[in-house]
């Protein structure tokens, strides 16, 4: 992240790189940059770009291939989320399924300071991610590491 310009570049193994922001209109147009490999989810207030990730390990592998770069512009208020694929496949709630990818960019839009809620600090975006997946999880055991990074660009 060149913090002057506010390009940055990302490249991903398996998992993707979720961008948030309250500007549609600025995300719409970023999206367009971005190219394909994008995929996302859109409400009143935000919106979500998933840049996909190449489906290849990070470790050696027998065909190893370049992994894609992805070069994009952020902008002030837009926060960028890097995770393991723990919380996704955590199993849980009423009949003990996964949390899976769709209902965690669900939860990550929820959290973005649209026009109509109150900017939330990312401490305060960390404790609803815990309270949600203790919430699923309910007595059954966490299966796989958790990790969620979350950015802010101010």
């Amino acid at each position: 992240l060149n913090t002057e310009t506010n390009e940055c570049q990302w490249a991903g193994a398996n998992n993707p790189l979720y961008i948030v922001s309250s500007r549609q209109s600025a995300v719409g147009s970023r999206q367009s940059a971005v190219g394909s490999g994008t995929d996302g989810l859109k409400t009143e207030d935000c919106e979500l770009i998933e840049l996909k990730g190449d489906k290849m390990p990070v470790a050696i592998h027998p065909v190893m291939n370049n992994f894609t770069n992805h070069q994009f512009k952020v902008e002030k208020g837009d926060c960028l989320y890097l995770f393991s694929d723990g919380y996704t496949d955590q199993f849980g709630g009423q009949k003990g399924k996964k949390f899976m990818y769709k209902r965690f960019k669900e939860l990550l839009v929820q959290t973005c300071p649209g026009m109509s809620k109150q900017i939330k600090t990312m401490h305060e975006q960390k404790n609803e991610l815990e309270y949600s997946i203790k919430q699923w999880m309910g007595k059954l055991d966490q299966v796989d590491d958790i990790l969620v990074i979350g950015i802010r660009i101010v």
